[in-house]
This record gives structure tokens, C-alpha cells and sequence, in this order.
């Protein structure tokens, strides 16, 4: 311990300090730690190194850093590194988390994210510590000294007093479901707006923190990437869709149908708005992963994530902690997402699962979603009832901007997606490509029956372009959405794809999950 601390106090004076070398002097200086935290870089330095000195920035292994709450921490994962899965330390850290499963090349990954990580804990020296370790702004400034960062990987602002409080808003929520209290949504829906917008002040001020924090270990900017990442969806009013339903019980989906069309349709969105402005304000390189899970959340198909789960043995709170958290195959969707980002130059970019294969694709930059408007009717194609369900009629309606009318064109894969859910794409109905056949949506899988070229101001399936998209004639009643001989009903095979003016600042309906059913 006295050598230690004699280690500390040399370094802490400057002499074990390294010249700077001619390229380092463009460089802010390296500000000296605390005693305590000086003692465990020279420890640490000394196991990579062999010497507890401070090597110049090219000189020192090159790492990737993940930084936040439970989200990515690997909670949920299972396979906890030993002393963080217990009483005393809950980070929940997992050995099989994204950031040992990224392609992108280093000498050495921490992940020193913690379950139940408020944003402020990613601040350094301002004593927010979790259960026996260090602050990870703190745990951050040791390993910026010892290695060369790549890669700072944040994702946080989900808990924390006046933050949105993901764990007790799911635990109310569950609860309220296995009991059969009635759905959970009304006691959060007028005050969300409030609880998102604390997320973002107190995510930017950790940002901010970060950068400093590395400036103060002697890094330019441009030494290092900061990337910020949305949480994605959970869980899905759907779930009912998928073949092998394993049941409420036996897939751990216990939670109402309204309430999880609240957490997708509403929730989720608005958080990730929130999210994005804190990365977009404080200048960090952004991902938007909120639609990432849509057709994998809890007891839909090849789940990305855990659903309910009591583990046997613990009889307290901690014994649920682990409940609706990406699992193996969400971090691998994560680590996909990471990889392909990293080996851009893009500020921002969108990770979805486009066609329901399993895999994450990028797109560079953020979606837009689109309202179609008809010529003939002068209204917008709208999923009836808010209703995301396989099947779901298309019927044109008054253009209101919600997001039952919002559509996404992946000119990749030449597929329109529902804004409600990315799984869900606009489908000719039966695979039958002939006149007549009406057009709803179903989950995205990538067949012809779901390709369509925009072609002006018509839009025609792949498969057969003397076809085209059409409403019925509103002789019919509430038009719906059909394939049509293109130029049988001119007016109505004409469509603007065109931008949403909204009511509110967001951009989300806000009733825009009343339409599911409630289970």
C-alpha cells in the first residue's frame, strides 16, 4: 500500500510523466488524478505495461469503451463477470456484451457500463459512485491514461430522479398485469413530455462531462469517437402475430397490449427525440437504435430480448432485474450496428432489421417518415384503428400525422415500411400481383410481393409494373388500398410522398396507441 501510494504521489508531481513528443504537442496537457484514482492507474499500467508510467498516446494498447446503464451492461445476457451478478455489486456485466463482439479491431475492450447507472454516474470526480466501484467518469480518466481509445460507446438517461425511470415505470407496468390492475399507460402518458426532457438535460451534461474528461487525459477530439446510442423497443402490441406465440406465462410477455403500444407507439419515440437532441446539441456522433428490436421484441419471433424473468434464488428486487433487457442475440444486433458505424464518417445513422433476417443493417442518417396522399381522394393512406396487426386494412383517411399514416421507403430493399413498426411493410395480400388484390401490411420479409418501384407519381410492385397502387372507388365506401390496371382510375393511382406538417413538437400522435387491444 505505502509503495503504491509513493507510485501516486511521484506521478501526481509530474516526474513520471512522459516528454511530449513532437506530434503530442498539439495536445492539451495530461492533468494529474486524485491520489486514489493515480494508485489504480499505476496498478493498471503496470499490469499492461510492466511500468506504472504513462506512455505517450501511440505508444499504449488501443481500446473500446462502453459506458451506461443496463441497456448495455449485458444485463440480461447472462454469463455475468464473476462479483458483478450478487449482492453488494448489481452492474450485471456480461461477457458476452457487445463490445467484446464488434468487428472493429483493438487490443482490449472494457465495458465499465453498470445496471442502474444514472447519467451523473458517468461524470468524473463528482463522487457518484455504484454499489463497490468507481465512478465510470473516473473509471474512464485511469483507462484514457493507460491506452490509446478508439471507441466510447454511451448508452444512458433511462434512470435517475427525473429522468423517464425505466426500471420502476416496467415494474409498475408488469405488475399491473400479472395482478390484473387494468393497463398501466394513463398514470404515465401526460407526464412523459417532462420525464424525456429531463432525460435529455441530464444525458447532455454526461456527454459534456465525457469530453472533458478525456481532454483533461490529453486527447484532441479527433483522437477519439464518441458514439451515442438510443434504446431500442422492447416490446410490441403484436406479439400474437407470431406463429410460435409461446404464451404470456411461458414467454414472459406479461405486460397489457395498450400499455406496450404506449411503450412503442409513444414512449420509445418521444425518448429517442430526446436522446437525439442531447447527442446532435453536445456534437456526438449519433446511432437511433429505438426501431431496432421492431419484429424481435418479447414473445414475437427470435426475440432480441428477455422477457419477464424471476430468477430462483434471489427474494428481493433484484430477483426481476434482469427483465426485458437485450439478450445473446440483441447484443449481437448491437456489435453489427457498432461495427458497420464505426467504419463510416457518418455524424448520424439509423440501425433496423429491414426484412426480419436477425442481422442489424445501417443506414446513414435519420428516417423521415412520410405520409402517401392520394390524388383521388385528397386523403392518406391510414392502418385502420392504429392497428399494426398482420393484415391490417390500409383505408384512406383524413391526413392527421399520426403514425398509423407514416411510411418509410427503403430504396435497398424497395420496401415501405409502417411507422408503427419497421417488421411492418406494405404487402399485396396472398403474394396474388393481379388487379383487384388489396394491399395491407405484414411482416417485412423481404419477398416480391413486397417490393414496389416509386415511379413519378405512381407506385407499382416490382413483380408486374402495368399494375399500380390505388384506393378503391369511393363508391365502395372507405377506399381501401388495391392494385389497379395503371390508368383504369388515373386520379386515384396518384400519390405524393410527401413530408407531415404535425400538431405537436415532437411529431408523434400522441393517441396513437389507443387502437390495441387490451389482454
Amino acid at each position: 500500500m505505502r509503495r503504491s501510494l509513493a507510485i501516486a504521489a511521484t506521478l501526481i508531481v509530474g516526474f513520471a510523466l512522459p516528454a511530449p513528443s513532437a506530434q503530442a504537442q498539439d495536445r492539451p496537457p495530461i492533468q494529474p488524478l486524485p491520489a486514489h484514482l493515480e494508485a489504480i492507474r499505476a496498478a493498471e499500467a503496470t499490469a499492461l505495461y510492466g511500468s506504472p508510467q504513462i506512455k505517450p498516446i501511440d505508444q499504449r494498447k488501443s481500446s473500446l469503451i462502453t459506458m451506461g446503464d443496463s441497456q448495455i451492461s449485458g444485463e440480461g445476457v447472462g454469463n455475468y463477470v464473476p462479483g458483478t451478478h450478487q449482492d453488494g455489486n448489481w452492474c450485471d456485466r456480461s461477457f458476452d456484451q457487445a463490445v467484446f463482439r464488434t468487428g472493429i479491431p483493438s487490443d482490449t475492450q472494457y465495458n465499465i457500463a453498470c445496471s442502474g447507472a444514472e447519467p451523473a454516474h458517468l461524470m468524473e470526480g463528482n463522487g457518484r459512485t455504484q454499489w463497490n466501484e468507481l465512478n465510470q467518469g473516473d473509471h474512464l480518466a485511469i483507462k484514457a491514461r493507460n491506452t490509446r481509445v478508439k471507441l466510447i460507446w454511451v448508452i444512458v438517461g433511462a434512470n435517475g430522479e427525473g429522468t423517464i425511470q425505466f426500471g420502476p415505470v416496467a415494474t409498475d407496468c408488469a405488475i399491473s398485469r400479472v395482478f390484473f390492475l387494468g393497463p398501466c399507460y394513463p398514470d404515465y402518458t401526460n407526464v412523459w413530455a417532462t420525464r424525456v426532457e429531463g432525460s435529455r438535460q441530464q444525458v447532455e451534461q454526461a456527454l459534456s462531462s465525457i469530453k472533458q474528461t478525456m481532454t483533461r487525459a490529453g486527447y484532441l477530439p479527433t483522437d477519439y469517437e464518441l458514439v451515442f446510442m438510443s434504446y431500442p423497443s422492447p416490446g410490441s402490441p403484436d406479439v400474437e402475430d407470431n406463429p410460435n406465440f409461446p404464451g404470456w406465462y411461458g414467454g414472459g410477455c406479461l405486460i397489457y397490449l395498450h400499455d406496450a403500444a404506449f411503450a412503442r407507439n409513444k414512449a420509445v419515440p418521444m425518448f429517442e427525440t430526446a436522446l437525439r437532441r442531447a447527442a446532435l446539441n453536445q456534437g456526438v456522433r449519433y446511432i437511433d437504435a429505438g426501431r431496432l428490436f421492431h419484429g424481435h421484441e418479447v414473445c414475437t419471433d427470435n426475440p432480441s430480448v428477455r422477457g419477464l424473468y424471476i430468477e430462483i434464488g434471489i427474494w428481493d428486487e433484484n430477483a426481476a432485474r434482469q427483465s426485458f433487457h437485450p439478450n445473446y442475440r440483441g447484443h449481437g444486433m448491437f456489435a453489427q450496428c457498432m461495427t458497420a458505424f464505426f467504419n463510416t464518417s457518418l455524424r448520424t445513422a439509423t440501425c433496423v432489421d429491414p426484412a426480419s433476417t436477425g442481422r442489424s443493417v445501417l443506414y446513414p442518417g435519420l428516417f423521415e417518415f412520410k405520409q402517401l396522399r392520394n390524388a383521388g381522394t385528397g386523403e392518406c393512406v391510414d392502418g385502420k384503428g392504429y392497428d399494426s396487426r398482420n393484415g391490417t386494412v390500409q383505408q384512406s383517411y383524413t391526413c392527421h400525422g399520426g403514425r398509423n399514416q407514416g411510411f418509410w421507403y427503403d430504396a435497398t430493399q424497395q420496401s415501405i415500411h409502417s411507422e408503427l413498426s419497421h417488421d411492418r411493410c406494405l404487402d399485396i395480400k396472398g403474394g396474388t400481383v393481379a388487379a383487384g388484390t388489396e394491399v395491407v401490411i405484414y411482416d417485412c420479409h423481404g419477398g416480391t410481393n413486397q417490393d414496389w418501384l416509386l415511379t413519378g407519381t405512381q407506385i407499382k410492385p416490382t413483380a408486374n409494373s402495368g399494375l399500380c397502387l390505388a384506393f378503391d372507388s369511393p363508391s365502395s365506401g372507405a377506399p381501401r388500398l388495391r392494385l389497379q390496371a395503371c390508368g383504369s382510375g388515373a386520379a386515384r393511382q396518384q400519390w405524393s410522398f410527401e413530408s407531415r406538417n404535425f400538431a405537436n413538437p415532437i411529431g408523434y400522435g400522441y393517441n396513437d396507441f389507443i387502437g390495441s387491444r387490451v389482454y
